[in-house]
């Protein structure tokens, strides 16, 4: 299984209000992407939650004792805001 194609579909399934559990991102994954890789497992989920939560693409948070995971909303780097500012400065609507 191809790791960062499971990390993209995994971004794209997860959700940047409602924290989503295991069983629930692994029903909502894309049907036909779960019958192309039919050796999908629990493990290479959460394998790959691991490597987006270090990477701070998503964030881990255990509600009840319950693992869950809400995507992260990427933030700006510090160039792109400064010329934002700058922009918005000199260019008022």
């Amino acid at each position: 299984m191809n790791e960062d194609l499971l990390k993209n579909e995994i971004l794209k399934t997860l959700s940047f209000l409602d924290p989503m559990g295991l069983d629930r991102l692994f029903l909502d994954l894309d049907s036909k992407f779960v019958k192309a890789y039919p050796e999908l497992t629990y493990d290479d989920l959460l394998k790959c939650l691991n490597i987006l939560t270090k990477s701070k693409k998503a964030k881990l948070i255990e509600v009840d004792g319950h693992k869950q995971w809400i995507k992260v909303f990427p933030k700006k780097s510090l160039s792109k805001r400064t010329l934002n500012k700058i922009l918005s400065f000199f260019f008022k609507e």
